[in-house]
């Protein structure tokens, strides 16, 4: 995000009746929180061990997250990237054994999608395995968990430490 940031500042400074010092503050502003983020987040989730590293989520949504902060993608519900795909039975059956194989201990739904189909899966898994909500496609209210982006990103990196720390 602070690369979006650092390229839509320019932008938004070559806008007519666009205040330049308010601008530059508030670009200056938003970028120390974004960074205070990274930070808590890389704390939140250094203190998940390496073997519990690993995530299920509905779809393939968390891969930025993943990469950048040394998560395993194990699978997801919903194969490929559109949402609108619908997952096989041997896709479902896959996507069991890969969890009971890693040890999977919590697989992460998103608050855009009915969890259903996750409830299910932790089922069929046979294993004591939670589903926690993410929010990932739109915001919420106010005081929901996810009325902007950083406090999006604190619930999801909270219920991701939780959850993977179990």
């Amino acid at each position: 995000m602070i690369a979006v940031v650092d390229a839509l500042a320019p932008e938004l400074a070559a806008l007519d009746g666009v205040d330049d010092a308010a601008l530059e503050a508030d670009v200056a502003a938003y970028r120390a929180e974004l960074v205070a983020l990274d930070d808590e987040m890389t704390a939140a989730f250094a203190a998940i061990p390496a073997e519990r590293r690993q995530l299920v989520t509905n779809h393939h949504v968390f891969g930025y997250l993943a990469e950048r902060f040394g998560f395993e993608i194990v699978g997801a519900v919903i194969p490929g990237g559109s949402t609108l795909a619908a997952p096989s039975a041997s896709d479902l059956l896959g996507l069991t054994d890969a969890i009971r194989a890693a040890g999977v201990s919590t697989i992460f739904a998103e608050s855009s999608q009915p969890d259903r189909l996750m409830q299910v899966l932790a089922e069929e898994a046979g294993i004591d395995v939670q589903v926690t909500e993410l929010f990932t496609e739109s915001l919420t209210a106010e005081g929901e968990g996810a009325d902007t982006y950083l406090s999006m990103m604190r619930t999801n990196s909270e219920r991701i430490a939780e959850g993977l720390s179990r």
